[in-house]
């Protein structure tokens, strides 16, 4: 993944409708920002804006150097909004939904699912770092579907600790770090365990492709989860 390197302090962008109070985007957006010690600049949207003039809006303030990232609102009257820029921003998207808990003053636990595949370990490996950095607990979640099931499912626990180690080394060796193994559909366990493990967030590199069967694991975190979601974009093969 490209670093951007802003120039001056980095900005995360708090995206609010016209007459929209402040938190929770505000108030996630601040979280945000001190991973990196930069600051929050609020984007009012402005009055009777379309969907895709809103977007456009939006999209000129992330294309600003300083600009690193923004948080929308991801709830239902906000969806042609969100959708639209986060398909076609090429910094990370978080999406707040209106029932989000209050915000710890820092980021203490984050879901970070991870398909056992190079690209979206490298997609989301700057953001993991940065997230590790501040002191942020990783939980690492795999899901196995039918194809993918290893042997030592149902076999001795020392073949998937050994199993898992190897996982966590090839995807994510940082510190604070756990993975933790589920098998089924990755949709439905995203949004358990994200709720078992009490996540301050889920961070999700994504293909930025929606349409039908596609972003499905996206989708649900982003109606269910209660938490909010940040997607990475990967790079285009």
């Amino acid at each position: 993944m490209t670093t951007i390197e802003p120039a001056g302090v980095a900005e995360v962008l708090a995206i609010l409708g016209h007459g929209e109070p402040e938190p929770p985007v505000a108030q996630t957006a601040a979280v945000i920002a001190r991973l990196d010690g930069g600051e929050v600049r609020q984007v009012r949207l402005a009055a009777g804006l379309s969907p895709q003039q809103a977007a456009r809006q939006v999209m000129r303030a992330l294309h600003q150097p300083r600009a690193i990232s923004g948080v929308l609102a991801s709830g239902e009257p906000s969806r042609p909004l969100w959708q639209r820029v986060a398909q076609q921003s090429a910094k990370p998207v978080v999406l707040v939904p209106a029932g989000a808990r209050d915000q710890p003053p820092r980021i203490r636990r984050v879901l970070l699912p991870l398909d056992g595949t190079t690209g979206s370990a490298s997609a989301i490996a700057d953001t993991a770092e940065r997230l590790a950095r501040s002191g942020a607990e990783l939980v690492v979640l795999h899901v196995f579907d039918a194809r993918t099931v290893p042997k030592f499912w149902d076999q001795h626990a020392h073949a998937g600790q050994a199993w898992g180690q190897e996982f966590l080394a090839r995807y994510c060796a940082l510190p604070r770090a756990r993975l933790e193994l589920r098998s089924g559909a990755a949709a439905e366990h995203v949004v358990k365990v994200a709720g078992a493990e009490q996540a301050d967030m889920i961070a999700l590199a994504w293909s930025q492709r929606l349409e039908p069967g596609r972003a499905l694991v996206v989708r649900r975190a982003v109606l269910d989860a209660g938490v909010p979601v940040m997607l990475v974009p990967m790079p285009a093969n």
